[in-house]
């Protein structure tokens, strides 16, 4: 039997009304996406369709950015330099964190509490209208931690079942930790100022493609199931901009055979449905990243 917790139906919120697609003439044009010079920042400034008007922030300098966006360089954790960063804008993708489930404390602080807050925060103070949050598999990851969050042990999936959003928060890190604050300091956002919130809980967003070279096979099915290409991150992210809900928590990954996270509540909801799945990444031949360019090596720890 599943526990239950307060946690349980995160998207049941409020009014109760069901989530839909906007009129593409009410959708929001003005976007600003923190994280913006990172493996997903670029993948979506790249590949975002046509008409949005996107400005990247990040706390490294902006070199080679599409020529489509505007860039801003600042420090999230401050506050004096969020200021007035999303004037103008209709929507925030917050991607900016530190994303190592190894990290410690002072980082997950500064990096994903602090600086998401002033996200947060600077966002209601502009009118914002939707901020779209970038969480992460590792809130739930705990029920199939292995011996490390890199490791997977499929027993509880076996057992019970593939999870779901309902499921109560099984953090591994204290990254997952931070994330699920994320998570319920947009709940507090919702429900107080008006302001659309999605969670997106992102598996594991691979690069171009994966090197043989380089495997390591402790955590390939790990990475098999949390698989999140090129192509489906951007159509979750548009999903994800479009749909017309209060409070909305889905699950980020590909359509891979061997996943445990329950894609059928994010196909319903936000209406999300997967193009690619890991075997075809895997095989090497990289058909399921291929859409946007991009560079690097697997790295489980970055989203």
């Amino acid at each position: 039997m599943r526990a239950t917790s307060a946690h349980d139906e995160p998207n049941a919120f409020r009014t109760g009304r069901e989530p839909k697609v906007k009129d593409r003439r009410n959708a929001v044009t003005g976007i600003g996406i923190t994280g913006g010079a990172g493996r997903i920042g670029r993948t979506l400034a790249e590949g975002l369709p046509e008409g949005y008007e996107i400005t990247l922030v990040d706390r490294r300098p902006g070199e080679d950015l599409p020529a489509r966006c505007r860039f801003i360089q600042a420090e999230l954790s401050r506050e004096e330099e969020v200021r007035g960063i999303f004037d103008g804008l209709d929507a925030v993708i917050h991607l900016a964190a530190n994303p190592s489930t190894r990290a410690p404390w002072d980082g997950v602080l500064n990096d994903n509490i602090v600086a998401t807050y002033n996200v947060f925060e600077e966002a209601r103070r502009a009118s914002v209208r939707k901020l779209v949050f970038a969480s992460t598999n590792h809130v739930q990851n705990g029920y199939v931690m292995g011996e490390t969050p890199r490791e997977l042990d499929a027993s509880y999936v076996k057992a019970h079942g593939l999870i779901r959003l309902g499921d109560p928060p099984a953090p591994d890190s204290l990254y997952g930790v931070s994330k699920l604050f994320g998570e319920d300091l947009g709940r507090y956002y919702a429900r107080l100022f008006g302001i659309q919130f999605v969670a997106l809980r992102l598996g594991w967003a691979a690069p171009d493609t994966y090197s043989p070279t380089r495997r390591d096979e402790a955590n390939e099915n790990h990475l098999r199931a949390l698989f999140l290409s090129k192509r489906d991150s951007i159509q979750l992210v548009t999903r994800a901009l479009e749909v017309d809900a209060d409070y909305l928590v889905a699950y980020g990954i590909s359509d891979n055979k061997d996943r445990f996270f329950d894609l059928s509540e994010t196909t319903e909801k936000l209406g999300y449905h997967p193009e690619d799945g890991a075997e075809s990444y895997f095989r090497g031949d990289g058909s399921a990243s291929r859409s946007v360019p991009g560079s690097g090596l697997p790295d489980p720890d970055q989203e």
